[in-house]
């Protein structure tokens, strides 16, 4: 991206990590220096103006106090916070509401192949939840004002589609196979048709459930990004419907790590900058996507329990804080966080192991042992969003909010 020159015109301080007056002061800056401008946004409001300029060396600047010859260019940052595995645990799905209904979250990842529910009846009494409900301040029901996507699995629970439809995609039970037998046979023409038929059984039932288009299209454990012809053909659906899909685009590129060392060792998986090429060979899109998708908050990962909570939560803020800072110097405009949450009084993982037991026979494929870690993200959440939290973001609810999902301007502004 292009940058600018500027000329200081007045003593100010250059401040890191918000463009806000209260954030630290990495250095005072004399009349005449020169800088480098990167961009500006919108910060906290100071005097008569709310422009921020964002330096080269990832610092802020007023931009009153710098002259520049040339026009910047204001990005205006949005987000996009997504809760995923909705669908299938009662405590999972409450918690998701309330989040919605206290504007921490706007968006939502659903499965929709929730056992021992032939009828849809659940689903269906969720989404007309989300249209009796509206979050605070908002005149638009949580239906209209969230972002309901759907979450394509192939290794959790088992198919929408009949038994002898997807016979290499199950065991013997009809359950999914587990993703850690996920192989290179998958990227054969057999399992490819298998599992495109079974993607198109949970779209259509998406729609009949929620009477609409999934807003975005996201997969369980990831596996639309294991190998070169599921991700094409996602791709090229995504295109086709103009339904955007999400959350392969990784950051950091260490979201793979635990794939590649303990969990896949049948599958050379492809790399960020692989998928990140298949991507870019397909062409732009007609439909705004995130650049980025957050994930150095997840964990801790399975079997490593919780030991700690204050301290879990300190961690999981604190890589939040670190992303947001680093989304604002970037010049992406978009992002998105996936959060995994669960609302319990249970806090040790092996409570958690034996409350939820059942899970194992009736819907294998979601970690209950990672259920202590959701609770960390759920108390973490419910003390300190960093999207929302800093006095710059609630002193401008322009300068940083969540995607808007309708014309109504209000829908997602952070307060």
């Amino acid at each position: 991206m292009e940058t600018y020159k500027g000329i200081v015109n007045l003593h100010v301080n250059l401040r890191q990590n918000w463009p806000s007056v209260n954030a630290k002061v990495s250095k005072v800056l004399n009349p005449n220096t020169e800088v480098e401008i990167s961009h500006a946004e919108v910060g906290e409001p100071y005097l008569d103006s709310d422009i921020w300029y964002v330096l080269t060396n990832h610092c802020f600047v007023w931009s009153k106090a710098v002259y520049a010859s040339s026009e910047i260019p204001l990005l205006d940052k949005k987000i996009i916070v997504t809760a995923d595995d909705i669908g299938i645990v009662d405590q999972i799905d409450v918690v998701a509401q309330i989040a919605l209904k206290e504007g921490w979250i706007n968006s939502l990842a659903v499965l929709v192949n929730r056992p021992n529910n032939p009828n849809e009846e659940y689903l269906k009494r969720f989404g007309e939840t989300l249209k009796n409900h509206s979050r605070n301040g908002c005149t638009k029901n949580l239906f209209e004002t969230t972002y309901i996507g759907l979450h394509f699995t192939i290794t959790s629970g088992q198919p929408i589609s009949n038994f002898t439809t997807v016979r290499l995609l199950v065991d013997n039970e009809g359950k999914f196979l587990d993703f850690r037998k996920f192989n290179r046979n998958f990227e054969k023409a057999d399992y490819v048709n298998q599992i495109k038929a079974e993607f198109l059984a949970q779209y259509d039932k998406f729609k009949r459930v929620f009477g609409k288009e999934p807003d975005h299209l996201t997969s369980h454990h990831d596996v639309l990004t294991f190998n070169n012809p599921l991700f094409s053909f996602m791709h090229s659906w995504s295109r086709e419907k103009g339904i955007p899909l999400r959350n392969h685009r990784f950051s950091p590129s260490s979201k793979r790590f635990w794939y590649d060392t303990l969990a896949l060792t049948n599958v050379n998986l492809p790399s960020i900058d692989t998928i990140n090429s298949w991507e870019t060979s397909y062409g732009a899109t007609d439909f705004e996507s995130p650049e980025h998708t957050v994930v150095e908050h997840y964990g801790p990962i399975p079997p490593f329990g919780v030991t700690c909570y204050e301290s879990t939560k300190r961690k999981k803020q604190g890589k939040l804080i670190k992303w947001i800072s680093d989304f604002l110097v970037s010049t992406d405009t978009s992002r998105e966080i996936v959060i995994h949450l669960i609302k319990s009084d249970l806090r040790n993982q092996r409570d958690y192991v034996k409350f939820y037991d059942p899970l194992r026979s009736s819907y294998p494929g979601i970690e209950i042992k990672y259920f202590d870690g959701r609770a960390a993200e759920y108390l973490s959440l419910n003390e300190k969003r960093p999207w929302t939290s800093h006095p710059a973001l609630d002193l401008s609810p322009a300068y940083f909010r969540p995607f808007m999902k309708s014309d109504d301007s209000q829908s997602f502004t952070v307060k």
